[in-house]
């Protein structure tokens, strides 16, 4: 069996491979630095093909990171960000509390990891969510999502504390989840 991971630059700097060792998998990190939530979502997606005795480890980063588009260049725009080379991309800051909204950000995150729940499910890939440094934003509008996301398979997306970035000990406490959840 292999442990497939997938996240940002959080679970990219980590110690994910131990805990392949741990559970005796070998490790193919899938991880990218300056990588958003959606990216994560599409690389899970097109990996499903090459889902022969695997499981997948989905580590999502922070909801204000965007995938933009621009000039046949593709960036992950954050805001208040101004390193971008092409100053129309900078320009685009003066929408910032459009793009950022927590609500919206969290349905689209809410509904990717549902989406993704459903396709793993259906496939019979064996799998494990957490959040690497932020949490899905509860709210009448976000809650029938959340409320539907399986929590043997995600851990607690509603707490910033239970993110990767503030837990110690992350790869016991994620295989203790995965062996507590019958994950394997």
């Amino acid at each position: 069996m292999k442990l497939v991971s997938f996240g940002d630059d959080i679970v990219a700097q980590g110690s994910v491979e131990k805990l392949a060792k741990l559970l005796g998998f070998d490790f193919e990190d899938k991880s990218s630095f300056d990588i958003c939530n959606q990216q994560i979502f599409r690389q899970v997606i097109e990996y499903t093909d090459n889902s022969e005795d695997v499981f997948l480890l989905i580590g999502w980063t922070h909801k204000q990171k965007l995938e933009i588009n621009w000039k046949n260049e593709t960036y992950t725009y954050k805001p208040d960000t101004v390193e971008y080379l092409d100053n129309g991309l900078n320009t685009l800051h003066r929408y910032d509390d459009i793009f950022f909204d927590d609500i919206l950000l969290t349905q689209h995150w809410a509904s990717n990891a549902f989406t993704l729940q459903q396709t793993l499910s259906n496939l019979n890939i064996n799998y494990y969510m957490y959040n690497t440094q932020d949490c899905m934003y509860y709210h009448s509008k976000t809650k029938n999502y959340i409320d539907s996301l399986c929590k043997r398979h995600y851990h607690n997306p509603v707490n910033l504390r239970s993110s990767m970035k503030y837990m110690k000990n992350w790869n016991d406490f994620l295989l203790g989840k995965i062996q507590a959840g019958g994950l394997l």
